[in-house]
């Protein structure tokens, strides 16, 4: 999947790149392929096809602590997205979906008081 996502974005920047440079304007299939381009690279960002998000893992132990912890995260209600998952051997709660280091960082600021080990991470898929 990774090929592709190099393929797309080298097809992008070639194609904004040769149109931009001319000072064209683009017609609307042009348009509509840009588009599909788009759609195609946000899908594989949602199905973790890439790692183009960060998230912040603020516990990884057991099913029962993780769901304890789980349900204190969201008394805190940061509207952040939050779920458990399991990689072997332990459940680890995964806190939001960053696009960038520096958002991830001032969560992590915002919650490392009420959870001192929580690591900043790249989820793979």
């Amino acid at each position: 999947m990774h090929k592709n996502l190099i393929l797309l974005s080298s097809l992008v920047c070639l194609f904004f790149q040769t149109k931009f440079m001319n000072a064209q304007k683009l017609s609307s299939a042009q348009l509509n392929t840009v588009q599909e381009l788009i759609v195609e690279k946000h899908k594989l960002e949602a199905s973790n096809e890439i790692r183009s998000t960060y998230k912040l893992q603020i516990y990884s132990g057991s099913l029962e602590e993780a769901e304890d912890t789980l349900k204190e995260f969201k008394k805190l209600e940061l509207d952040i997205s939050s779920k458990i998952i399991y990689q072997t051997p332990y459940y680890k709660i995964w806190v939001g979906n960053f696009r960038n280091r520096i958002q991830a960082d001032r969560v992590f600021e915002s919650i490392r008081s009420d959870y001192p080990n929580t690591l900043i991470i790249r989820p793979s898929k």
